[in-house]
Order: structure tokens, then sequence, then C-alpha cells
């Protein structure tokens, strides 16, 4: 089996392969596959001033390209599947909050009510191969879709070069084919909920993966507290305020990576009862695995039946 690592979308990816190609090693590979992640930064990273997405954000006149419009438009349709909770606007409202750069606070209804005024995914749209805006306020990101369709990327990058028993990592951002040696399954983790950001990473379930995409949301890593209460990272689009419900993580599994990072972002916005009743809507397309803590601060597991858990 061959494996590469190294950076990408601002954190990590690990790849695992089998190929009988020499040309194909890991070795001879890794300089194409950094290319490759390197041009999607160019469409996608709000690190790199002359992405795509930046020049979107600050309002210039220019075509996108192919990818950044078919994530675009993906994006879209999840915010429309979700009824808006998820959605690529919300970047000022994170930020407001203080994740990011600037201190971290709660909002009062005044700010909220500002930055909303131009935060919502029906405010902006694709026409004749242009992002055209409501208010040129409107900011973007895909940080909750990117990592996850660079994962599919990759995927068909490896296809196009006949490589189809992979499991490609992005940040976390999960998208497996095939088998490993011998016909096993690929094992996969979830990470326990951890008590404080800084806690040590610890898995609490395991999984196979054949032929899908996995992908996990938290919040318990990235929150502040002030005046007694605490402040997650997961920003509700639509109301403004910083979800504090007992979800604390929820897993997607479904056949695209893309998919999966979206989705699970809204699950985390929608709360425990409202993502059990969203994938109850698509019996065989989502597979879920939601950890929540009880009344007495334990934590407590559901799952769809068809999710692959390993006993």
């Amino acid at each position: 089996m061959e494996k590469m690592t190294g950076l990408a979308q601002g954190s990590y990816y690990a790849i695992s392969y089998y190929t009988s190609d020499k040309d194909l090693r890991a070795d001879r590979l890794r300089p194409r596959m950094d290319s490759l992640l390197h041009a999607f930064d160019l469409c996608a990273s709000l690190w790199n001033d002359s992405s795509e997405i930046c020049r979107v954000n600050r309002n210039e006149d220019f075509y996108p390209g192919e990818m950044f419009c078919d994530m675009f438009e993906k994006a879209r349709h999840i915010s429309g599947l979700t009824d808006g909770a998820f959605d690529i606007t919300v970047g000022p409202l994170t930020r407001a909050y203080g994740f990011g750069a600037g201190k971290r606070h709660a909002l009062d209804d005044s700010e909220r009510e500002e930055i909303l005024s131009y935060v919502g995914w029906r405010k902006v749209r694709l026409k004749d191969g242009k992002i055209e805006k409501d208010d040129p306020r409107l900011q973007m990101d895909f940080n909750a879709i990117a990592q996850g369709y660079c994962a599919d990327v990759v995927a068909r990058f490896l296809n196009g070069l006949g490589i189809d028993r992979f499991l490609a990592d992005i940040g976390g951002e999960i998208r497996s084919q095939g088998t490993k040696a011998g016909g096993k399954p690929w094992i996969v983790g979830i990470e326990r909920p951890a008590p404080e950001a800084m806690s040590d990473r610890n898995i609490l379930q395991k999984m196979e993966l054949v032929d899908c995409s996995l992908v996990t949301s938290g919040n318990y890593r990235k929150y502040f507290e002030e005046n007694g209460k605490r402040y997650s990272h997961t920003i509700n689009p639509v109301t403004g305020v910083s979800t504090r419900h007992d979800l604390l993580s929820a897993t997607v599994l479904c056949r695209d990576c893309w998919e999966a990072d979206a989705v699970a972002t809204a699950c985390m916005v929608m709360g425990k009862d409202s993502a059990i009743r969203f994938v109850n809507r698509f019996p065989g397309r989502y597979e879920l695995f939601l950890v929540y803590a009880g009344s007495d601060t334990t934590l407590h597991t559901w799952h769809t039946s068809g999710f692959p858990l390993i006993d």
C-alpha cells in the first residue's frame, strides 16, 4: 500500500492507495498531488488573496472557473435542502463573534440584525457566469464544504490514473473507494467530544468504509464563554445566534464527500431532533451518527440503522 501526506486547505492530507504501477508510487505521485491541491487552493482558499473566492469577496468583475461555479451551486442546493441551516454566506457572523481574528464576544440584537441584512444564501447567485450579490458587503466562504469537495477532486484524479482502491483524508473529511488488501474495508474512527478545547484526542467509535464518504462536524473545541454562557463557532445563519443545544458532534456518511461535509455542518446548526428528522426525509441517502450531552452531562449517541459501526 502506498501512502502520501502533506499540507492542504490550511490543514493536512493523508492518502493511502494501492497500485502496481511503479510510476504511480507515492514518491513519484506526490508532486502531482501537491500541484492539484495547490490549484484547488487558488479556487477556494480564504488564505490566498489571489484565490477566486477572495476575488469574489472583493467584488472583482471576472468569470470564476468551472470548479468554483460547481461548488457554489452545490452549496446552494444544500442550503435549499436544509432550509438555510447550511449557508456559505455565514462568515461575517462567525467573524463578528470573534471566531477568526479579533476578540471573541457575544453579539447583541442590533449587531446581529445589522449583519443579517447582508447574510443569506438567497442574496447571491450565479448569473451569466458571474457572481451577483444583492449587497456588496456579502462575503462567502467554502469552509464547510471545501475540504469535502477537495476529497472528491482527489478521488477523480486517482480514478483518472486507474487507481480505484484508496482512502483520501483531507483535514478529516474522508472519501473511500474499494477495499484494502484481502478485501477488507477501510477502518476509520469518530473522535470522542472533548471537555476542553485543548484536551487530547480520543476515538469514541470505529466504523467500516467501502465506496463512501464520511465527515464529522463538532462544536466542542471551538467556543468561548461569556457571563456564564458558552458560545460555539456553529452559528445559525437564519437567526445569527450561536447554537447552544446539546448536540456535540454529527457524523454523516453518504456517497460524495462534499455533501457529507455540508450536511454535517447543517446538522450541527439544526440540533439533534431536527437533524434526525432531516435524514429521515431521505432514506438510504444519508447515514448519521450523533453524539450529544444528556441532562447529567454524560455522553449519549444515536445513529441510523445502516451506519457501519464496528462493535
